[in-house]
C-alpha cells in the first residue's frame, strides 16, 4: 500500500510539472548529433561532417523515376507493406547480393530504416524486457527502447590496435530470461567495424539457445572496401524466426531525404510489423517506392561509382588523421565514417561544440553513440575534397591548439 501511494505521489508531482506528457518520451535522450546540427545553423559556412550522408545529391536516374511516377498517377495509398513489385525487386536484389531467398510476403517497406527498426522492436519487445546492443552505435536503438519502457543493455566492442572486435563472452554475460533481442549494426555507424561470419555464427547460436531475435542493421552492407558486400546475418541463419534484417535506400543510393527502408524477416513477424505500420504512417510515399524499384533495377553502376569514391575519401581521412597529434584512428572496414580517438578527451560534446564555433568544423561527439564512445569523434568522409580536406586541416590545427602541450 505504501509503495502504491509513493508511486501515486511521484506521478502527481510529475504530472504537475509536465502536464500530460509521456514519462517515457521525456526520458528518451535528445540526439546530440541534432544538437550539433542546430548549433551549426548559427555558424557561417560550416564544414558539415556530422550527419550520416554524402554531400552528393540523389542521382538523376532515380529523380527522373520519381517524376515519371508522379506523371503516371502514383499519388495514392499503396499496400501498407509497399508495392508488391517493390518487394519483389528487394527480394531479387537481396538474392543477387547475398544469395539468400526471401518471399515478398516476408518484406515490409517503411518510411526509412528507423521506422523499420521502430516496428521490429515494438513487435518483439514489451515493457520490462531487455535488449542487448553492441556499442558504440547509432543512438536511435536505445531511444526507441526507452520509449517502449524496455531496458537497453550496452555491450561495448573491444578496441584493437587497428579497429574494433566483438567479445562474445560479454554478450553472453548480458543475456538473461528477459532478453528479447540483440541489435547488431554492421558495417557499423560510427566505428566502421564489420562483423565476420564466425562472429555472426557465435551470436546466432546464442539467439537460438536463448530464443531471442537478432535485429541486424545492415544499411551500409554495400559500402565496404575489400569485397562487394558485407556479410549478412541472413547467410548464416538457420531459420527466419530469430532474425530481422534492416536495410535502406538512403546510404546506397544517396536517398537520405526520400525516406525509404525495409525489413526482411519471417512471414508472421512481417505481417505483425505491417499491422503496426498502418497505425504509424499507413505506407511509404507511392512515388518514392517507384523510384526505389528503379534504383534497385538500374543502380549497380552507381553503387560501384560511389563505393570507389568513398574508398578514395576514406584514404584521405586516414592519411590526414594519422598526422594529427594525440589521435588514434581505428581503420574503418565499411560504411563512410572515421571514428578517431583523441588522447585526453573526456567531454566530446563540449569539444564538438567548441570545434564547430571556433573552427567551423562540424563533427559528431563520440558520447552520442553511447558511453563507450566517449573520447572519440565521428566524422562522415562521404564528402567532396572541397569540404573534407579543409575540415580535417582545421581539425588538426584545433587539436594542436587545444589538446597539445
Amino acid at each position: 500500500m505504501g509503495s502504491s501511494a509513493s508511486r501515486g505521489t511521484r506521478r502527481a508531482g510529475w504530472f504537475h510539472n509536465y502536464m500530460n506528457y509521456s514519462r517515457h518520451a521525456l526520458e528518451a535522450k535528445d540526439s546530440l548529433i541534432r544538437q550539433i546540427s542546430m548549433l551549426a545553423e548559427k555558424v557561417d559556412k560550416p564544414f558539415k561532417l556530422y550527419f550520416g550522408e554524402s554531400d552528393m545529391t540523389t542521382p538523376e536516374f532515380i529523380c527522373r523515376a520519381a517524376y515519371e511516377a508522379l506523371q503516371q498517377g502514383h499519388t495514392f495509398y499503396t499496400n501498407t507493406a509497399g508495392y508488391l513489385d517493390l518487394r519483389e525487386a528487394i527480394v531479387k536484389k537481396f538474392h543477387e547480393v547475398h544469395d539468400v531467398q526471401y518471399r515478398p510476403t516476408e518484406v515490409v517497406c517503411t518510411a526509412g530504416a528507423v521506422m523499420a527498426i521502430h516496428m521490429a522492436i515494438r513487435s518483439c519487445v514489451d515493457p520490462g524486457d531487455n535488449v542487448v546492443i553492441l556499442t558504440p552505435t547509432w543512438p536511435v536503438f536505445s531511444s526507441i527502447l526507452t520509449l517502449f519502457g524496455a531496458e537497453a543493455r550496452a555491450v561495448p566492442l573491444k578496441e584493437t590496435g587497428t579497429g574494433f572486435a566483438l567479445e562474445v563472452d560479454r554478450v553472453r554475460a548480458a543475456i538473461d530470461d528477459r532478453t528479447r533481442m540483440l541489435i547488431v549494426n554492421s558495417p557499423s555507424n560510427p566505428t566502421g567495424w564489420v562483423i565476420s561470419e564466425d562472429e555472426q555464427r557465435a551470436l546466432w547460436d546464442l539467439a537460438v539457445k536463448h530464443d531471442f531475435v537478432i535485429l541486424a542493421d545492415e544499411v551500409y552492407d554495400r559500402l565496404v572496401f575489400d569485397r562487394p558486400s558485407a556479410p549478412s546475418f541472413a547467410r548464416i541463419a538457420t531459420d527466419k524466426d530469430h532474425l530481422v534484417v534492416i536495410n535502406s535506400f538512403s546510404k546506397t543510393y544517396n536517398m537520405t531525404g526520400w525516406r525509404l527502408g525495409y525489413a526482411l524477416t519471417n512471414e508472421r513477424l512481417a505481417a505483425l510489423m505491417t499491422k503496426l505500420g498502418e497505425f504509424i504512417i499507413s505506407n511509404p510515399s507511392a512515388m518514392v517506392q517507384r523510384a526505389g524499384i528503379v534504383a534497385l533495377r538500374d543502380g549497380e553502376d552507381y553503387v560501384k561509382e560511389i563505393r570507389e569514391k568513398y574508398t578514395r575519401q576514406r584514404q584521405v581521412a586516414i592519411d590526414k588523421l594519422r598526422t594529427v597529434p594525440n589521435v588514434t584512428l581505428p581503420i574503418p572496414q565499411g560504411g563512410f565514417y572515421a571514428f578517431p580517438r583523441i588522447e585526453g578527451l573526456h567531454d566530446s560534446l563540449s569539444f564538438a561544440r567548441k570545434l564547430l564555433t571556433e573552427s567551423r568544423v562540424g563533427m559528431a561527439p563520440g558520447i552520442a553513440f553511447g558511453a563507450s564512445g566517449e573520447g572519440y569523434m565521428r566524422l562522415c568522409f562521404a564528402a567532396s575534397d572541397a569540404v573534407l580536406v579543409p575540415a580535417l586541416d582545421r581539425f588538426k590545427e584545433f587539436v594542436q591548439t587545444n589538446l597539445c602541450d
